[in-house]
């Protein structure tokens, strides 16, 4: 941190100017000026979920140098932050919403943590952490009986199966939505997870100790919270609500036809009113057999009809700009953000590990829809891309040592 020349100035200054901020970005820049200003960030509780609660533009994740540290990156100035985050943690994270990290564990407990960054060289650790219980574990999942579970006498049969178990387990969850803060506004707080590849499982918190599945047979690929109502869409397109206190699930919109070659990837965003869905298209690279990285090949935008209950294709996103991976969508003003690119969508490498340690099959980048074209990596160097292999970024909105 810089010398704590601001440190004469009047904190009734200080409040006054961290009032008029309007984005984390800036919020962020400035709590890391000096101590004073650090510290005034910190006691402004009000300001930091204030913010939470607005469209902002989430920053970039990514594994540092240190073991268990994670870096934070800017995309929009394409800069690190001098913040960083410490968890004993050093895998995949299972999603981002509301700022929490969504974290599945080896006996497949899901964790919630609010992290806390902190200054470099600041070594204060107050980040907030939400244990949840197990989450339908692969084998719970085939054997739906006790009397379906296979003998477990053999000794190398019972380390394999524990093997498979142990290696899938960061993987198990793919994506999360937290309706509302579990520490502010708990009562109204619902998490619900895609486990399994495509399968729905929610949990009102302070009120299950057990999670609950959605209806099967449905392959689900994203869920969202729009005007207070639970929404997902599945593998063909079609949109569902759900009531989570009375169970009750209804379809909403018919499927999509899709035109476009590639794996498709759908996400749900809320958009100043609007609901969303993007179709990312992905091919797979393969060599002898093997798949060695995936390369987005484009985007397709559409806004939910809720009269004529059908999807509508849209070509342009004027002044917003959409934020897509393993976190809950985003949306923005790009106006209100210096550095923001319009009509664009900024993407990460999400879904699955990188197989590859070179920058070239790492699939993030920014998608322009009018010119339909990419610009891909952020201009992150290899080094980074390197740490990237098992600990994939992931979007989130940071803010200065949590609550």
């Amino acid at each position: 941190m810089d010398q704590d020349w601001a440190g004469g100035l009047p904190k009734h200054i200080l409040d006054s100017i961290v009032e008029k901020l309007e984005s984390s970005i800036d919020f962020l820049r400035f709590g890391v000026v000096c101590d004073s200003w650090y510290s005034i960030t910190k006691d402004n509780r009000i300001k930091r979920s204030k913010m939470l609660r607005h469209h902002q533009v989430p920053m970039l994740l990514v594994p540092s140098e240190e073991e268990h540290t994670w870096s934070i990156y800017n995309v929009l100035d394409e800069k690190f932050l001098t913040l960083k985050l410490s968890l004993t943690y050093d895998k995949h994270f299972s999603g981002s919403s509301q700022g929490w990290l969504v974290i599945t564990n080896k006996d497949y407990t899901v964790t919630l943590c609010r992290p806390c960054f902190t200054l470099e060289g600041d070594f204060d650790d107050a980040s907030k952490s939400i244990h949840l219980p197990c989450l339908f574990p692969p084998l719970s999942e085939f054997y739906q009986n006790a009397e379906d579970l296979p003998r477990l006498d053999n000794e190398s049969y019972v380390d394999e199966i524990e093997e498979v178990l142990v290696e899938g387990y960061d993987f198990h969850v793919l994506k999360a939505l937290i309706t509302a803060d579990p520490l502010l506004n708990p009562n109204d707080c619902i998490i619900v997870v895609k486990y399994d590849q495509s399968k729905l499982a929610f949990l009102r918190y302070g009120k299950d100790t057990t999670w609950t599945k959605f209806a099967d047979p449905y392959k689900f690929q994203d869920v969202v919270l729009y005007k207070n109502h639970i929404y997902a869409i599945d593998s063909f397109g079609r949109l569902l609500s759900f009531d989570p206190y009375n169970g009750i699930m209804k379809w909403v919109a018919s499927g999509i036809q899709t035109t476009s070659g590639g794996t498709l990837n759908r996400y749900l965003v809320e958009s100043f009113g609007e609901l969303l869905t993007i179709e990312r298209y992905v091919r797979f690279l393969e060599c002898d057999d093997h798949f060695y990285g995936r390369v987005t090949l484009t985007f397709k935008v559409f806004k939910l009809d809720f009269d004529g209950a059908k999807w509508v294709e849209i070509k342009s996103l004027g002044d917003v700009a959409l934020f897509i991976g393993d976190s809950s969508g985003i949306s923005v003003l790009a106006s209100k953000f210096r550095g923001c690119q319009a009509n664009c969508i900024y993407f990460t490498h999400d879904d699955a590990g990188l197989t590859t340690k070179t920058e070239t099959y790492c699939d993030l980048g920014v998608y322009f829809l009018e010119s339909e074209s990419f610009d891909f990596h952020y201009n992150l160097n290899s080094n980074v891309f390197h740490r990237m292999q098992r600990r994939p970024p992931i979007w989130i909105v940071p803010l200065l040592d949590g609550y």
